[in-house]
């Protein structure tokens, strides 16, 4: 595949990240029916959303893993891969590096985790849930990185190849 076409679908993923840090990924509400119907809880976020939440309620440890795997490791794996395809001569240690930090970026379980809640809440009588746009933005980055990130590294080792 072409370095070129592959910093497209790079950028593309990446404005789909974008989109899936700050559109809202699930909508929860909870209800009584009784004689009418009662909103006990209705609760939309997104990412951001839930960073900011988890850090005025003093959830550090959540607050820290979701940012550190959901924000900060996404934006170094970019940036390499960004090295990686408008390098000269990239150094192959930093194609490995992306293998093995793509394993560590966590995007694909947190999408899957949002999926679950979902169910999961739909799964209750009185609980509806409901996917929003952020939740298909951030599952169209996740595959669409991971596309980026296994056709960068076949396209570096058949250059290295072709140079040896």
């Amino acid at each position: 595949m072409n370095r070129y076409i592959l910093l497209s679908l790079h950028v593309i993923s990446l404005v789909l990240l974008g989109f899936g840090w700050v559109m809202d990924i699930l909508h929860i509400d909870i209800s009584v029916h009784y004689i009418v119907d009662f909103n006990l809880f209705s609760e939309k976020r997104s990412v951001f959303g839930m960073l900011e939440k988890l850090w005025k309620d003093a959830n550090y440890l959540p607050f820290s893993l979701i940012f550190l795997f959901g924000i900060i490791v996404p934006l170094i794996k970019s940036g390499i891969i960004f090295y990686l395809l408008l390098g000269k001569n990239p150094d192959m240690k930093w194609q490995r590096f992306v293998s093995a930090i793509s394993k560590w970026a966590m995007a694909d379980v947190f999408a899957i985790s949002i999926f679950v809640a979902f169910l999961g809440a739909n799964a209750m009588e009185s609980t509806k849930a409901f996917l929003q746009p952020g939740f298909y933005y951030f599952t169209g980055y996740v595959i669409l990185s991971g596309i980026v990130a296994m056709f960068c590294g076949k396209l570096l080792s058949n250059s290295a190849t072709n140079n040896a």
